[in-house]
């Protein structure tokens, strides 16, 4: 899948979880993202209703490479707002990437 697709689509994906009323704990999503281990633990607590199946496991490598990146240069709650649920903070790492092209990275 191609940027900015790559991110578009997963942001809407995310988007609507939260839509539904779906949250995940901010420091476990950090950890996740951190430890890339954040897919599979996507994959896990949303079997049925976040389908990533049209992503190669390189690009989820990358995507989730991405997020590490900001994770641990970023505050979320002084630059994007976020305090509470960690899939709103995975939509503004979605927004954020699509401020950048991180095919360089």
């Amino acid at each position: 899948m191609k940027y900015p697709v790559r991110y578009t689509y997963l942001g809407f994906y995310i988007n609507s979880l939260v839509d539904e009323g779906e949250t995940l704990d901010l420091n476990e999503t950090h950890e996740k993202i951190r430890n890339k281990t954040l897919f599979k633990w996507l994959k896990e607590k949303f079997p049925e209703k976040l389908d990533i199946s049209l992503y190669t496991e390189e690009e989820l490598n990358a995507i989730e490479s991405f997020f590490e990146s900001i994770s641990v240069a970023v505050d979320e709650d002084r630059k994007m707002g976020i305090t509470k649920n960690g899939l709103c903070l995975l939509v503004a790492y979605c927004l954020e990437a699509l401020q950048h092209n991180p095919e360089k990275y």
